[in-house]
């Protein structure tokens, strides 16, 4: 893995550490009140203005965390950092939707609290589905029923990992079959 897109914080629990320039913050927490308070001792040692918002897992998040996320987002100026805690499935997704919004990689710090489950779509069709396989790995889509690679890259516009066609790179000549 010398090549890939995968941050290390998606490899394996980690938090970055805070940015001692930023002139104010917002911690998005999913269940993971450790790493928020460790921001928030950090934040508060730099005497930067910060706030911290609780939200619910991907499997719980309602429209209304959602609204609350994009609210942060449109009111984000120069200086502004945006910390996301939890899970490796919540930290992808909202990471997701904080670049396409218009943040630089330079204004999101991350914090994961777990990596066992990751969000992979299918090159195919599309299809994201969640899973515990790790990257290398095959899996089954469950929109195609291609059996798919867990592939060392993280798209950042998508927020899961790319799976594609185990045997993709197998190739027979016409009227061959690959064994």
């Amino acid at each position: 893995m010398e090549h890939t897109s995968v941050p290390q914080w998606a490899l394996e629990p980690l938090v970055q550490p805070l940015d001692p320039r930023a002139s104010r913050c917002t911690i998005l927490s999913y269940a993971a009140a450790p790493v928020a308070a460790r921001w928030t001792d950090g934040l508060d040692e730099l005497s930067i203005p910060h706030r911290t918002l609780e939200l619910a897992p991907r499997e719980q998040a309602s429209p209304d965390e959602r609204r609350r996320v994009d609210a942060e987002l449109r009111d984000a100026v120069v200086g502004w950092r945006l910390l996301i805690a939890g899970a490796l499935l919540d930290v992808l997704g909202t990471r997701s939707l904080a670049l396409g919004a218009g943040l630089l990689d330079a204004e999101i710090i991350v914090g994961t609290t777990s990596v066992e489950a990751l969000p992979v779509t299918c090159a195919h069709c599309e299809t994201t589905m969640i899973t515990s396989a790790a990257i290398a790995e095959v899996i089954s889509c469950r929109g195609c029923q291609e059996e798919l690679l867990v592939h060392h890259h993280v798209s950042r516009r998508r927020g899961s990992f790319l799976g594609f066609k185990n045997d993709a790179e197998e190739w027979a000549p016409e009227g061959e079959a690959v064994e």
